[in-house]
């Protein structure tokens, strides 16, 4: 799973560069109710915080398994949604 999550292009993608927590978690968590089961969210963040805490515990608290991807100064936060 953890290698589909890298090479695999997202279902959607979410820019939240410059948006501090709680912000990248709402906005992930909103856009993932929508998505179907088996979609990939990319989360484009350069909040440290966001990819060290609560975009994990989001992630965790439902169950998705996630992978983090850094581009330079932008962190790729792909989560696929689980049933």
């Amino acid at each position: 799973m953890s290698e589909e999550l890298k090479t695999r292009n997202p279902d959607e993608t979410l820019d939240v560069r410059g948006e501090s927590c709680p912000v990248p978690e709402m906005m992930a968590s909103k856009k993932l109710k929508k998505m179907k089961t088996g979609q990939i969210l990319e989360v484009l963040t350069d909040h440290q915080p966001a990819v060290d805490v609560t975009l994990p515990s989001l992630c965790k608290s439902h169950g998705y398994p996630f992978e983090i991807l850094r581009d330079g100064e932008v962190y790729k936060f792909r989560i696929m949604k689980v049933s």
